[in-house]
């Protein structure tokens, strides 16, 4: 097992033949960070998906991916959008570090727990179990754990204590980047 390196503009991710990408770097009270917005024009095959409602498809021709980069947190947020841009699922990967080294893509280690949002629905942890390995396999650290922890929790308490704010605050950004 590996923690797994992402980035921004999703290099990583060979399924993806073309795509077009629009980039906005922040700096606001609420977020500071880069937000990118994905626009998938071609894929070599699509990506279906475990989720809490049951197998989605996340990635396919004219889907579309709003991420946010934030700097000194501990998490990364994608939200994937259909080809008539509904938002299957918000996933938020908990991660070890965000590094901005190149501010046009940075990317995060992935510590492999998640909190996902199918469909506007509720919020759920996923992989707690690849979390708990990455631990056995000494790839993160207790407090790198607990730390997880805290986050994706913390995620969730906000997500729903504030549904309605989130929602603006990601579509503020998915009208304003997109392509």
């Amino acid at each position: 097992m590996e923690l797994g390196i992402k980035s921004l503009q999703r290099s990583e991710m060979e399924r993806i033949t073309k795509k077009e990408v629009n980039i906005l770097k922040v700096d606001t009270e609420i977020f500071k960070g880069t937000v990118c917005l994905l626009k998938i024009i071609d894929i070599n095959a699509p990506l279906i998906v475990p989720s809490p409602i049951g197998k989605v498809r996340i990635l396919d021709k004219s889907y579309r991916w709003l991420q946010f980069a934030p700097k000194n947190e501990n998490w990364w947020l994608t939200v994937m959008y259909d080809d008539d841009e509904n938002i299957i699922e918000s996933y938020f990967d908990i991660t070890k570090e965000n590094n901005f080294v190149n501010e046009d893509d940075p990317f995060f280690i992935d510590m492999k727990l998640d909190v996902a949002i199918p469909k506007r629905t509720e919020a759920s942890l996923l992989d707690e179990d690849e979390l708990f390995k990455a631990l056995e396999e000494k790839l993160i650290t207790q407090e790198e754990y607990e730390l997880a922890y805290k986050t994706a929790s913390d995620i969730v308490k906000k997500y729903s204590k504030n549904k309605g704010k989130y929602y603006e605050f990601i579509d503020y950004y998915y009208q304003k980047l997109k392509v």
